[in-house]
């Protein structure tokens, strides 16, 4: 019995830490029905199950609302040449098909506000081919942490995409043309776990800091608890990089509860 509980507590410390390196969402089928609502989610169209997390990838038009239209198109749809990319994008009518009117981009974004770091993607246009610029920014806490620009396609090959460290701590990402539309496509999509600054996570009078495998608080006399994800406590020093669930408990009584990287 405790060797097999020992066996399963190895198991899950592997999991529960592999997520944070990096690994790529790759979407290689459409999920059909699934995506009625216009929104692909890791696990979903042949990706990877991030553990810990839960991205949403969307279309989105000029108030970046989601446009309620997504799909998977294969390399022979997009490009029909030997680039052999394909990705998450939309034919749907009027913003791929009929009129072609395009739309203004995609956003991924962490279903429940955590951080995650965002290395690179594929992407391509397979309607305008025009080397438009389009933006990269990055938010946390519906505050803007990062930007980036790249050029556009002007031919049959995608544009792979690289991220600085401004992105390695953000829970949304927002992919927009600065002119007009665009008819966009992306895949390949490299996600790990966030890189926590010690200045963040202010929670009205106490801050959850995560320094030097453990974390601590900058108020003196908060009493600090660590559980992982299946609710087991742990002993707060030498942490393994991963999520954790911390307990923060104030003077006056009040607790607050938040999931943090290390």
């Amino acid at each position: 019995m405790t060797k097999n509980y020992f066996l399963l507590f190895t198991l899950i410390l592997f999991a529960f830490s592999f997520h944070v390196k990096a690994q790529t969402l790759n979407f290689n089928s459409d999920a059909g029905s699934t995506w009625d609502t216009g929104i692909a989610t890791d696990g979903e169209g042949g990706s990877i199950d991030i553990s810990g997390l839960s991205l949403q990838i969307y279309n989105v038009n000029d108030a970046l609302i989601n446009i309620g239209e997504m799909e998977w198109r294969s390399a022979d749809d997009l490009t029909g040449e030997i680039d052999d990319f394909s990705g998450l994008t939309t034919w749907a009518p009027p913003y791929g098909g009929g009129d072609y009117l395009g739309w203004k981009g995609h956003i991924i974004k962490e279903t429940s506000g955590l951080e995650f770091q965002i290395n690179a993607f594929n992407w391509y246009d397979w309607g305008n081919w025009n080397n438009q610029t389009m933006t990269v920014t990055g938010y946390k806490n519906g505050s803007q942490v990062a930007t980036a620009n790249f050029v556009g396609n002007n031919d049959y090959d995608k544009v792979a995409v690289t991220l600085n460290s401004d992105f390695d701590s953000v829970d949304e990402v927002r992919i927009l043309t600065t002119t007009g539309t665009t008819f966009p496509s992306i895949n390949n999509i490299e996600i790990a776990g966030a890189v926590l600054s010690t200045a963040v996570n202010v929670l009205t009078d106490v801050a959850v800091i995560s320094k030097n495998h453990k974390f601590i608080s900058n108020t003196d006399g908060v009493k600090i608890e660590v559980y992982n994800l299946l609710g087991q406590i742990l002993e707060n020093e030498n942490l393994s990089r991963g999520i954790y669930i911390v307990k923060a408990s104030l003077k006056n009584g009040r607790s607050i509860v938040v999931k943090r990287y290390i």
